[in-house]
């Protein structure tokens, strides 16, 4: 389980070099966007082949992303990993042979949504459902997120509970984000995309780390024995939690903190150093 280090401190691990434990690993975390690809991009042949070689070895892989699972599908299938995988942050688990959503936890997001109203007035809603797709006041690029949206009144976003709500807005910051989750109480993950600021909020103690918890549980897979890669503010509790944890080169001094190891920055190859460097 990882400890914080002070920023410049993570060692930086070098490729071909052996990774820094004593035991083999039973579960390899990965997160998708920036880590695994480029975000809205390809999948490396390295880190196809390099998963394959793990796999192969008995060891198992699973992906954990921000992605819906609509768009989580299509990378796991890529990268040859069948099983399990943890999308929306946390909030649903998905079989990836079979496309079933294996568990979902979802929230009434009425409340949240009265009370941004008022406190983010120029605010964009969206809510992802249990399928992945994305119902929003105001269409918008989803992204890597989700395939499919629609404009829907805003009532009709809390006509059914949902596995996370998105908040966008043109003038809220980071702070005023921040502010704002801690008075309505929940979970949430801050980022930037262009000029747009962007939060999904979720039920606390969603996040990607406790729905790996589940994948251990049900795989019968040592906590203390997992890997975790990723690169963003997300991944934090995933990367507390495992056994290993690696940040990509690429992500932000507060973020690689958290990290017993640094990765190269590109996505992909990265991975591929960390997943070659383990002794099978």
């Amino acid at each position: 389980m990882t400890q914080t280090h002070a920023p410049g401190q993570v060692p930086l691990h070098v490729a071909g070099e052996t990774l820094p434990i004593d035991w083999r690993p039973e579960l390899i975390c990965l997160d998708i966007d920036d880590t695994l690809v480029q975000h809205m991009g390809s999948l490396p042949g390295e880190a196809v082949d390099a998963i394959e070689r793990i796999t192969e070895a008995g060891i198992k892989v699973t992906l954990a992303t921000g992605r819906s699972v609509s768009t989580t599908f299509p990378i796991a299938r890529a990268a040859g990993i069948e099983d399990l995988i943890v999308c929306s942050n946390g909030g649903v688990l998905a079989m990836v042979e079979t496309r079933k959503i294996m568990e979902a936890i979802t929230f009434d997001a009425s409340e949240a949504i009265e009370q941004l109203t008022i406190l983010v007035p120029d605010a964009v809603f969206a809510v992802e459902n249990t399928d992945g797709n994305f119902f929003t006041t105001h269409l918008f690029d989803t992204g890597a997120l989700g395939i499919n949206i629609r404009e829907v009144k805003l009532a009709e976003l809390t006509e059914q509970h949902v596995v996370r709500l998105v908040v966008r807005s043109e003038t809220a910051t980071a702070q005023t984000y921040s502010e704002v989750a801690k008075s309505l109480g929940f979970h949430s993950v801050v980022f930037g995309i262009d000029r747009i600021s962007w939060m999904d909020i979720a039920p606390q103690g969603v996040n990607k780390a406790n729905m790996l918890k589940e994948v251990c549980a049900r795989r019968k897979i040592d906590p203390t024995k997992t890997i975790a890669i990723g690169d963003s503010w997300n991944d934090i509790e995933m990367m507390d939690w495992a056994g290993l944890s690696v940040a990509m080169g690429s992500a932000v001094p507060k973020v690689a903190a958290h990290a017993d190891l640094i990765t190269s920055p590109e996505p992909g190859i990265g991975v591929a150093q960390i997943l070659n460097a383990i002794e099978l």
